[in-house]
């Protein structure tokens, strides 16, 4: 059991390094407060699978964080201590966090909970289209809560509609979405994309410059050219369909830089 005094239980992972400014390697290491640590769904993993874990999965035992980004998710564990204190280590006041508004300024904010969130997979941005029926792919999810709606708007903002969502929906877990966009003219417009969770939290369409390059959760622009010489006929996809556009998208971005060489100032982050 626990004593009184526990505040948080603390992680740390066998893997380490050198940052500037700091003496010698720092162990990764992140803690959770007691409410997530003890709940149900917060595992220590030694299978993915039914096989044992690899090493570049964590192994032998993994901390698994539903719902959280994956930073909370410490692998190749090695020590878990209940802490009397805040724990204020460098991955978890330096790195790995966010600073928040509030009424004298700002405040320093650990990055936990992943907010809801949707993107657009099909079209990709600059795509040209056909007059017609064109269809709209995407993913949301909305970190412990469930997807509730999908919505999307063709004008760049000034208007939203309803989308399709497609499969189960559950806490945790991302779900696809479709929309089939009748489009009667040529010319240049913009697609956006936002999801709201079941328990009603709305995704942003504008980029809080506070988080910097962590939680890039904002709708993010997809501009696409209509061709009146071309014509499309789209249909709902089925979901095997769906999968396999999903694979080829992350085919596609597995050759994109990583983040920390992206430019964070326009939104490119976790």
């Amino acid at each position: 059991g626990l004593l009184d005094t526990a505040v948080e239980i603390l992680f740390e992972g066998a893997d380490s390094g050198t940052e500037k400014g700091h003496d010698g390697p720092m162990p990764f290491a992140r803690s959770l407060p007691l409410e997530k640590a003890l709940h149900q769904d917060t595992l220590l993993a030694t299978r993915m699978n039914g096989e044992l874990l690899e090493s570049s999965h964590g192994k032998p035992v993994r901390l698994i964080v539903p719902g959280w980004y994956g930073v909370a998710s410490v692998k190749w564990l090695r020590r878990i201590e209940a802490i009397r204190t805040p724990f204020r280590g460098y991955f978890q006041s330096k790195k790995y966090t966010i600073e928040q508004q509030t009424g004298s300024g700002t405040q320093t904010v650990v990055v936990g909970p992943m907010p809801v969130k949707s993107e657009i997979i099909r079209p990709t941005d600059g795509a040209t289209l056909g007059v017609g029926t064109n269809r709209v792919f995407g993913m949301a999810w909305a970190g412990e809560d469930a997807v509730g709606a999908v919505e999307v708007s063709v004008d760049g903002g000034e208007s939203w509609r309803q989308a399709e969502l497609i499969g189960p929906r559950a806490p945790y877990s991302w779900t696809l979405w479709e929309y089939l966009w009748e489009v009667a003219g040529a010319g240049e417009t913009v697609l956006m994309s936002r999801a709201i969770s079941e328990g009603g939290s709305v995704q942003s369409t504008r980029h809080d410059p506070l988080r910097g390059g962590y939680m890039i959760t904002f709708s993010r622009e997809t501009k696409v050219r209509i061709d009146p010489k071309l014509r499309s006929q789209d249909s709902l996809g089925d979901v095997q369909a769906l999968h396999m556009e999903m694979a080829a998208m992350a085919e596609e971005a597995s050759g994109l830089p990583l983040d920390v060489e992206m430019q964070f100032e326009m939104g490119a982050g976790i």
